[in-house]
């Protein structure tokens, strides 16, 4: 078993100075993989001091210079590509497939965003003014366990492109991917003090990170809930502010969609690493005249998913991260048939022929009530809930009808007339006809609870910027 009991600050590997400890597990297997110790308040003290210290010089180095160093993290996490794949799966339990994806665009967007860095519009002049760009300063990044080196990629090339520097706390549930990501990072020489990463619990390490008045800004991704509590603690000295939270997203089902066509792609959003993700189409809207129609073909569709090891190429769906996960899919599957919901498959307990991992029945509710808890909450688990809607301006509303506003997915033989739908919902993203798009890094985050700010190549870099003007 593996014992992670450091963490990196000033460029160097130091010691964690506390017995508080996480065991981890295999989801798959369930046996223990790994042993995470946990920092104390004192160490993330430490980082946003070093961080703020180093923030003095980084800001003022060229643009060149910046663009060096994403070139060798790049460099260093392609070499190691394959292991970071590994440990992702091992310790998370996401099929190889998508974390093969996944691994390949984290690394590859260093390059992104040192492109648009060549481009990037750092001042602008007219006769009587100056506009300058400028990095935000210290950055304290607290990132989720769903997409672990997406996000610290994600977090950490804007923040380099703009002379900024950072504080980031990692899931304490990725420790050995994290580990094997800071080993690159070493080996990329980055300058001292401009990354720092503190392995602890939100509760403890999270909390000072949120509220330190050295800390310039806040990029986090999680839970709605969460990020509430952080909004208050950055609000008492006007952090700035990148929240990616939680999500409810619709699936619309116009009248005249390919239904059959467009199966394939509901289970690819709502089962999109399995179900543990903030833009998963969880809802299903449907026409109400249509119903047994796509109940059939959901069934048809469900039984052909092949759940099991997710080291396998042929896997589609895998186990939830941990325990802890399994039990809260659990909770809310038995809420819904308590409710009232019509089950039409899956159910409680794990998925047959698993006795060890934390596999879930993938699971689809029949709901006639958009008031349930199923169909207002995020699940983070494999449960698709199917709701029937009268005409187009009934779907609208339904798919309106959440406090949430991140994604959402509409299909249609006639692309015009599901563009003009997608226009009317409240969604920071909508895609049409698909549940994946090959758009280059457009700008992603929520409208309503579902959070604040865009990140995603350029965007990012804005979310990371402050903007100045001079004036004569």
């Amino acid at each position: 078993m593996k014992v992670i009991n450091q963490n990196y600050i000033n460029g160097e590997f130091t010691h964690i100075n506390s017995n508080e400890n996480l065991i981890l597990k295999n989801p798959t297997t369930e046996e223990e993989i790994a042993q995470i110790y946990l920092s104390t308040p004192d160490a993330m003290n430490e980082a946003i001091h070093c961080a703020s210290k180093a923030f003095e010089s980084f800001s003022h180095t060229s643009i060149e210079e910046r663009m060096e160093i994403l070139q060798r993290i790049h460099d260093e996490l392609l070499k190691d590509e394959k292991r970071l794949i590994d440990l992702a799966v091992l310790e998370f339990g996401a099929t190889i497939k998508t974390t093969t994806r996944r691994t390949q665009n984290a690394i590859n967007l260093f390059l992104t965003i040192k492109e648009e860095l060549k481009t990037y519009d750092f001042v602008k002049k007219d006769d009587y003014s100056m506009t300058i760009k400028e990095g935000v300063g210290v950055i304290g990044v607290i990132i989720p366990w769903n997409a672990n080196l997406a996000h610290l990629c994600g977090n950490i090339a804007p923040a380099i492109a703009l002379g900024c520097t950072l504080v980031i706390k990692p899931s304490e549930f990725n420790a050995l991917e994290t580990q094997a990501f800071l080993e690159c990072l070493h080996k990329a020489n980055v300058p001292k003090g401009v990354i720092n990463i503190v392995h602890g619990t939100g509760e403890c390490v999270g909390e000072v990170l949120t509220k330190h008045p050295l800390i310039n800004a806040i990029s986090f991704i999680g839970s709605t809930r969460t990020g509430k509590k952080i909004f208050e603690n950055c609000s008492r000295t006007i952090k700035r502010m990148t929240l990616e939270l939680g999500g409810k997203s619709p699936t619309i089902l116009l009248e005249d969609a390919n239904f059959k066509d467009a199966i394939p792609h509901i289970f690819s959003s709502a089962y999109s690493n399995s179900g543990q993700a903030c833009h998963a189409g969880s809802r299903l809207l449907v026409p109400k005249h249509k119903l047994e129609e796509v109940e059939q073909l959901l069934l048809d569709y469900i039984h052909t998913l092949n759940i099991g090891d997710p080291k396998s190429e042929t896997t589609q769906l895998g186990p939830m991260i941990n325990q802890k996960q399994f039990d809260t899919v659990q909770s809310y599957i038995k809420s819904g048939i308590d409710e009232g919901a019509k089950l039409l498959c899956g159910g409680l307990g794990k998925a047959e022929g698993f006795e060890k991992g934390y596999f879930v029945k993938p699971t689809i509710f029949i709901c006639h009530d958009q008031n349930l808890k199923i169909v207002q909450e995020e699940i983070f688990g494999p449960v698709l809930c199917v709701l029937p809607y009268e005409n187009e301006q009934d779907a609208l509303i339904m798919a309106n009808n959440t406090m949430f506003g991140l994604s959402a997915y509409v299909f249609s033989n006639d692309k015009a007339k599901a563009l003009a739908f997608a226009r009317h919902i409240r969604s920071g993203r909508v895609l049409i006809n698909t549940s994946t798009s090959k758009a280059k890094h457009p700008p992603f985050g929520g409208m309503k609870q579902s959070g604040l700010g865009r990140m995603g190549g350029r965007y990012s870099m804005d979310a990371f910027s402050e903007i100045k003007s001079i004036l004569f």
